[in-house]
Formats: structure tokens, C-alpha cells, sequence
């Protein structure tokens, strides 16, 4: 299926360029999603309020020491960016106010960034779509294939297979359901599944609103099945059959 434009990691995030001037600097936050994008000698700083819809972008890919995806911060609760080994932390590190889960997940990389956000926000049996093309294969088992969208960033163009009844798509943001609010969320002439933005109410590929696509390979419709507050995240449950 033809994919649109999945190449710019930031879409509807604030971006906030730190700066690389080796200093301690304190980063005001903003309502809404925002992308803390950190170079190679950001200094030890704080981000106010760092929240469940907010991201940290690296210039480099963060030390995780069993390759599991998801990051430690260490005893002090400060996580080290710049860490090489388990022993060696590196010189810059960032303070994250208010973030209860001390833990960070990979989402994979795009336009030479690597991107985090919050890992307590991926639920236990959940399959994440990273920012990069994801291929997924639901043909075993109920799967719950995961988008962050709430994030503001663009999740890439997935290919999911052998989607089923039993399977799902769980979003953090509501998908656009067009302007008669139908039951169906119809593909468009492309045949695929454009995910939203952090705004309900816009296609997933107007440009800044755009989250990503996936070819639900065979399928061209789906359903909102359920809506769940989890710890603050609101999760949408998509569906092939109609409620």
C-alpha cells in the first residue's frame, strides 16, 4: 500500500532545542506534548513537569544495559543520557521532575534522533509501533498493537498482518472519524489506517497532525470498541467487528 511522508520525527510535539552549552539548565515545560531534544553537551539539567505525553530525543542512543528497550534511571533518580557501561555514566545527565516511574522506553530512531518517552504509558501485553516502519503479525494469539500517538510525534508506516476479531489497536489519542462521526473508520484510497495527532478532528495525514499509518494488510475498516483511563492515560481500543 502506498505510505504518505513518515519521515519527520516531530510533528504536533513542542520542540524544545536544548541547548549544547555544557551548563546545569532548568527547562520550563508546556501544556501539551513536548520533545526534549538533547545534542552531545547538554550539561546537567531539569525538565519542569515532565509528563506522560512528553518525549526526550537524543543525538545518540541511551545505555540499556540488558537491551530490553526500557532505560533505569539510577538510585538518584537522575537519568544518565551519556552513560557507556553500567559503570560509566557519563557527563550529562537530566532531572525529571515529577516523573513517578523512574523508567524510560525506547521508541526507535528517525531523521538521526533516538527517541524515548515515559515507559510506565506502555501497558503489560502491549506491542509498541516505534517511530520507525514496524512489520507486526497478528496471526497468533489476541495482540493489542500499541500507538503512542498522544506523544505528538509520527509512529512511521507499519504493515500488521493477519490482523483479527481478537486483535486491537490502542491509541492514546481518538482517530479522526470524519465529519458524520460513523460507527466505521473507513480507510482512505490508499487503503490504509492514518493515525492522529494529539488533536481529534484532523486526518492523520495533514501534515503536522500527522501519527503515522498502518497497512492493516486486507482489512479497510475498523471500529472504536473501547475507551480506558490507565494512571492518568486515556487508551482507545480499535476493532474490527462493530460494537
Amino acid at each position: 500500500m502506498p505510505f504518505g511522508d513518515n519521515s519527520g520525527l516531530i510533528k504536533e510535539a513542542i520542540l524544545h532545542a536544548i541547548a549544547n552549552n555544557g551548563t546545569n539548565d532548568i527547562i520550563s515545560n508546556e501544556a501539551g506534548a513536548s520533545a526534549f531534544r538533547f545534542g552531545n553537551n547538554a550539561g546537567d539539567d531539569l525538565i519542569e513537569d515532565f509528563g506522560k505525553n512528553d518525549s526526550i530525543i537524543t543525538a545518540h542512543k541511551i545505555f540499556d544495559g540488558n537491551g530490553d528497550g526500557i532505560v533505569d534511571f539510577g538510585p538518584n533518580g537522575i537519568l544518565d543520557i551519556d552513560r557507556t557501561t553500567a559503570k560509566l555514566a557519563g557527563a550529562n545527565q537530566i532531572t525529571l521532575q515529577n516523573m513517578d516511574s523512574k523508567q524510560i522506553r525506547y521508541l526507535g530512531t528517525k531523521e538521526g534522533f533516538y527517541a524515548y518517552a515515559d515507559a510506565s504509558v506502555r501497558l503489560a501485553g502491549f506491542t509498541e509501533g516505534t517511530v520507525g516502519d514496524n512489520w507486526f503479525d497478528g496471526g497468533t494469539g489476541a495482540k493489542k498493537f500499541f500507538y503512542d500517538t498522544d506523544l505528538g510525534l509520527n509512529l512511521g508506516g507499519d504493515t500488521i498482518i493477519n490482523f483479527g476479531v481478537d486483535d486491537r489497536i490502542v491509541t492514546t489519542s481518538k482517530i479522526y472519524n470524519g465529519p458524520d462521526q460513523g460507527a466505521a473508520i473507513t480507510f482512505g484510497h490508499n487503503g490504509v489506517l492514518d493515525l492522529p495527532g494529539r488533536v481529534d478532528g484532523f486526518t492523520g495525514d495533514l501534515g503536522a497532525f500527522q501519527g503515522g499509518q498502518i497497512d492493516l494488510v486486507g482489512q479497510h475498516e475498523v471500529f472504536l470498541l473501547d475507551t480506558q483511563t490507565v494512571n492518568g492515560v486515556t487508551y482507545y481500543y480499535y476493532g474490527l467487528e462493530q460494537p
